[in-house]
């Protein structure tokens, strides 16, 4: 990312016409799915509509306890809306990947919060496209790639300033300071709620994610071995 192009020159004192910026791309798979490819995705998972999806690691960078924080500060004002918490959980609790359980046991969520535990790549792209919002608070990102999956699913993104995550958004997703849970709370109940802006930040992500391809990866990969 430009992001990573910035930190390398300024901790590295590398010049910055040195750095030659690639970008990843998401998987062809990676597409708005309709409702009757996701319903038994999230009946195998146990998921239930609607919901707003977070999919990473669980590292203390990740920012997940703000994340819990600021989901338990929408109660009563999202309905039935649930936070779904995917992928393989921490082997122990520890500073540097505090347990999601324990986090979300603190804010007293319960059911409020849904852990999937592992997923299989192949069942990404509908959880991704069945969710009102992707959040993805992170303190530091290089890239972020599962934004990206977000909004090349159509689904609106909300993620953490500071490092590459507004770059790989672009205006497909909502910016906050990763430490403002006010600001992070009121991302999250605008996405639940307001259907023009989910709809209008979908069309808008849809069309940045259409710029990342793997074509443009390898002929931009080749010019820099060739340089």
């Amino acid at each position: 990312s430009l992001a990573s192009a910035r930190d390398i020159t300024r901790l590295l004192a590398i010049p910055l016409e040195r750095v030659l910026v690639v970008y990843l791309a998401a998987d062809s798979s990676y597409r708005p799915l309709p409702p009757t490819e996701c319903v038994p995705v999230l009946e195998r998972l146990g998921i239930r509509p609607p919901y707003v999806l977070y999919l990473g690691g669980f590292d203390v960078r990740k920012n997940l306890e703000s994340l819990l924080i600021a989901w338990a500060r929408t109660r009563g004002a999202l309905g039935d809306a649930r936070l779904v918490i995917a992928g393989r959980l921490p082997a122990t609790d520890s500073a540097f990947a505090p347990h999601p359980h324990r986090l979300s046991a603190q804010r007293g969520l319960g059911d409020d919060v849904c852990f999937t535990g592992w997923v299989d790549e192949a069942d990404k792209p509908a959880l991704y496209s069945a969710a009102r919002a992707f959040a993805f608070p992170s303190q530091y990102e290089g890239f972020g790639l599962p934004v990206l999956e977000a909004i090349s699913c159509g689904t609106p993104a909300i993620v953490g300033a500071g490092s590459s995550l507004e770059e790989i958004a672009g205006p497909g997703g909502l910016v906050v300071d990763p430490g403002d849970v006010p600001a992070l709370t009121d991302a999250l109940v605008s996405l639940v709620r307001e259907d023009a802006l989910r709809t209008r930040l979908s069309a808008l992500g849809l069309a940045h994610a259409h710029t990342f391809n793997w074509e443009t990866t390898a002929q931009q990969t080749l010019t820099a071995y060739r340089s």
